[in-house]
């Protein structure tokens, strides 16, 4: 019976992950989320009640644990991207006009480049073997 719920929740927590990166920036709340999970657990394997409130209650705490690390990440995130463009003010400050304008094409070229190679290696090809690669 707790290797049936430790996979349930392993499942479920693998389900808010996906379900979070699927909403975006939407905001998730945690209790609808669990309830939510816990609806989806109760039809699919005939839970008690019992077993509802214990497996919500896992739901909750991971939701909320989920949450807490995304906000921390998106603190990290805001304070990568206000790093990167202090850097990118220096590196304007020394350059000249001309200079500015090829090292914004540069930027821009490397920008569509990075962009391409996200596309080619969209969802799916993470298993897939990439050329060149032995496999070894």
């Amino acid at each position: 019976m707790k290797k049936i719920l430790i996979i349930a929740v392993l499942v479920g927590a693998t389900f808010v992950q996906a379900q979070a990166q699927r909403r975006g920036n939407q905001e998730v709340n945690p209790e609808q989320l669990a309830e939510k999970m816990t609806e989806r657990m109760a039809e699919k394997l005939d839970l008690s009640e019992e077993q509802k409130e214990q497996v919500h209650a896992l739901h909750l705490e991971e939701a909320q644990k989920r949450k807490a690390i995304w906000e921390e990440r998106k603190g990290e995130r805001e304070a990568m991207k206000a790093e990167r463009e202090a850097f990118q003010e220096k590196i304007a400050a020394v350059l000249t006009p001309e200079q500015k304008e090829t090292w914004e094409s540069m930027k821009a070229e490397n920008q569509e480049k990075m962009q391409e190679r996200r596309r080619r290696s969209g969802p799916g090809t993470r298993d897939r073997q990439r050329p060149g690669s032995s496999g070894i």
